[in-house]
């Protein structure tokens, strides 16, 4: 091999090296985009997406066909390009999955290992392959505010349904941040051996001594499981009420 010939093989390889990181790069701030049928916590998750697009993430997208409220308009701002191609294609083309609102039925079916449709195919696609998921939970969680604050307070027994969702979720590895934390959720464990905190569904706490109102404004959960011999005050239960936040009394 000539002088020249190892030259060009250099510089051949040096180029080649390149394209490979470039490409490597841009697939660690990609994220795929999973917009289900609710848009319950949507302008919070929204709002967090054009933080992570500032940051220099890029993003496709894929909605339900019920999603017809979430315009073109919306996803332009985000510069989202649609999602094409077989699904093991387009999860490899991203380092994760995003669900900006997380709906019951969406939740439902990923839980109980339903994929009759595009959205939930590539949901439970993602799980099988091990991709990072992370899914704003203010849609399900029975505990949150835009559920209350638009009147969908489901019975007890329902309630304790989408928990058991929300936790089979979890229990698959879905992170299940709030929607107005979703971008922190990102960004925060994006960084090598930092493993992001699941969010929580059920809360256990002390088995004796009192939960006060300060307790209880800072429980991010859907459900709170007590000792029997724990004295909850009586502004911590109308706290705990007002979230539609489940009470249960360990034994």
């Amino acid at each position: 091999m000539t002088d020249i010939d190892s030259m060009l093989d250099r510089i051949l390889i040096d180029l080649l090296s390149d394209r490979i990181i470039e490409r490597m790069n841009a697939k660690t701030r990609s994220a795929l985009l999973l917009f289900s049928g609710t848009d319950i916590g949507l302008d919070a998750a929204l709002g967090q997406l054009r933080q992570l697009r500032a940051g220099g993430w890029s993003f496709e997208a894929m909605r339900a066909p019920e999603a017809l409220w979430l315009g073109n308009d919306r996803l332009a701002e985000l510069n989202a390009k649609g999602a094409e191609g077989a699904i093991g294609d387009v999860l490899a083309r991203n380092a994760m999955v995003l669900v900006p609102a997380l709906s019951i039925t969406l939740a439902a079916k990923v839980a109980l290992g339903i994929a009759d449709d595009p959205i939930s195919a590539l949901m439970q696609g993602a799980i099988e392959r091990g991709s990072r998921i992370l899914a704003a939970r203010d849609g399900v969680c029975p505990g949150s505010r835009d559920r209350r604050d638009r009147g969908l307070l489901p019975t007890p027994v329902y309630r304790q349904t989408m928990s058991r969702h929300l936790q089979a979720l979890a229990d698959y590895g879905v992170e299940l941040p709030w929607a107005a934390r979703l971008a922190a959720a990102v960004e925060g464990t994006n960084k090598q051996n930092d493993a992001a905190p699941k969010a929580t569904v059920a809360t256990t706490i002390q088995e004796t001594g009192v939960f006060g109102l300060r307790e209880a404004r800072g429980l991010d959960s859907a459900e709170l499981h007590l000792g029997q011999g724990v004295l909850v005050t009586p502004a911590a239960a109308e706290e705990l009420r007002a979230r539609d936040i489940r009470l249960v009394r360990e034994r």
